[in-house]
């Protein structure tokens, strides 16, 4: 909690100096030019170096087991004249980097996010002339997921408009894979692998899977792969979001956490944390839910498609894939079934690349290309085309069952969680573990918690709009 409140604080101080970042990439002709330059030769093979002789250096932040040493060599044979130079980037580091004008070329993103922000501050390259110009990429072959990394300047609405980025994968990260051998001792019937449960359905689920020894929970029914089984911004997104609701305005210019609708999803969670339905304030770990779930401590655990890798691969699970089964996202009661990513992981070329068209190269490769085809057939995460889908694997009947199980649920992909662009991921999740964490301990009300994080929020998003000039 101490962490993530120092990722809030320190949030504010960035984005500020982000500013400086975004007013020299709007003064720097080189990459305005080159962009209409580019639109179309963006497929041109550049056989010779720069105009000095040298090989382009071209920066990436994608992670080393992404773009790996062997990826980088064969890429770099095959285009002698650029030079990929991959680099770790934290968040922090990242950021220190772009206000001192030293951004990277191509940045990792998560589309939803991510990428609004890095559009509404002019950080991120349109890549919309880039994408039309390509024989790689085929816009009629692109997945709803796509959508996460495109965003309409003018109207400032997420999901429509210009392309920013691409995924690299991506997974439906509400999934419920669970343990059937833990159903059965428990006596419970197995869940649809087509049909969503209620959320309502997944706690009670969860209750009758949970196990106690006195006060301390030796068997969680439900875990979550990125957080607690409490109120928090990822859950409420998606079920605000399957009723028509949100935490925020259309325009995301004010927070409004006091409504009756929000208010019943935090009695909800209220309810399920204090129940020890999964790890929780009043219930801590240290181990994440995967592990909870490989370990057998936990019946159930939302989470995505690339879990199914770990699975195969973890010396705990791999021998007996055959105890586990998943099931859909679940939806809210009189609500629109949506099966979403929680992040779209992906990336974007920075505005103020000196090599727009070498960076679209390496881009293009990496998403597009070869790297792209292997990731599809190795099955750890989703493809964002039609065509690299059909590349999954299906030769086991573990294969086959995830397979088949994301052809159904692909229907429900549509839509993406409303993350608000003028605060950070990290800002609201410690705006949540101030505030409504007293609620678990009865220090608080639900009504007066979400009072104050209404406050905050709003003072949050205000100081966002003003460091970016937004009005």
């Amino acid at each position: 909690m101490k962490n993530k409140l120092w990722s809030t604080l320190l949030s504010v101080v960035l984005v500020s100096s982000l500013l400086l970042v975004s007013a020299c990439s709007s003064n720097n002709s080189n990459g305005a030019s080159s962009q209409g330059d580019t639109s179309s030769n963006a497929n041109t093979k550049n056989e010779g170096k720069s105009s000095n002789g040298e090989r382009v250096v071209i920066r990436s932040t994608m992670y080393d087991a992404e773009m790996t040493p062997e990826l980088v060599a064969e890429f770099e044979e095959s285009h002698p004249n650029i030079k990929i130079e991959r680099i770790d980037s934290d968040y922090n580091k990242l950021m220190a980097m772009m206000a001192a004008g030293n951004a990277p070329d191509i940045i990792r993103a998560a589309g939803v996010t991510e990428v609004p922000g890095y559009v509404i501050k002019d950080m991120a390259l349109d890549l919309t002339p880039y994408f039309e110009s390509s024989t790689v990429f085929k816009q009629d072959d692109f997945l709803p997921i796509v959508n996460q990394f495109r965003f309409d300047k003018a109207t400032g609405e997420h999901g429509k408009g210009a392309i920013y980025g691409f995924p690299k994968d991506w997974s439906p990260d509400y999934t419920v894979y669970y343990n059937k051998k833990m159903f059965e001792e428990a006596g419970v019937s197995l869940p649809s692998s087509t049909e969503a449960m209620s959320w309502k359905e997944l706690i009670e689920l969860g209750k009758q899977l949970t196990k106690k020894n006195g006060e301390k929970v030796t068997q969680y029914g439900l875990v979550y792969y990125n957080g607690q089984i409490a109120a928090q911004q990822d859950f409420m997104n998606l079920q605000l979001l399957q009723i028509g609701k949100s935490m925020f305005s259309s325009d995301f210019g004010s927070a409004d956490l006091t409504t009756p609708e929000i208010e019943e999803l935090f009695n909800f969670w209220v309810d399920a944390t204090r129940a020890g339905v999964g790890p929780s304030p009043l219930h801590q770990e240290t181990d994440w839910g995967g592990q909870l779930f490989v370990d057998n401590k936990a019946a159930m655990i939302i989470t995505g498609y690339w879990f199914s890798g770990f699975l195969k691969d973890n010396p705990l699970t791999k021998d007996r894939l055959d105890d586990f089964a998943v099931a859909p996202a679940p939806v809210m009661e009189n609500g629109t079934r949506i099966s979403p990513s929680s992040s779209g992981t992906g990336a974007i070329i920075h505005s103020s690349t000196q090599h727009p068209k070498e960076a679209w190269e390496v881009f293009e490769w990496f998403f597009g290309g070869k790297p792209a085809e292997d990731r599809a057939k190795a099955g750890y995460g989703l493809p964002a085309t039609k065509t690299l889908m059909t590349l999954l694997p299906q030769d086991t009947d573990f294969n086959k069952m995830s397979y088949d199980f994301v052809q159904n649920e692909l229907k429900y992909s549509e839509g993406y969680l409303p993350f608000n662009p003028f605060l950070s991921y990290q800002a609201v999740n410690s705006v949540f573990d101030k505030h409504f964490t007293p609620v678990y301990f009865d220090k608080d009300t639900v009504d007066g918690a979400a009072k104050k994080m209404t406050e905050e929020l709003n003072t949050l998003i205000n100081e966002g709009k003003q460091l970016i000039g937004a009005k």
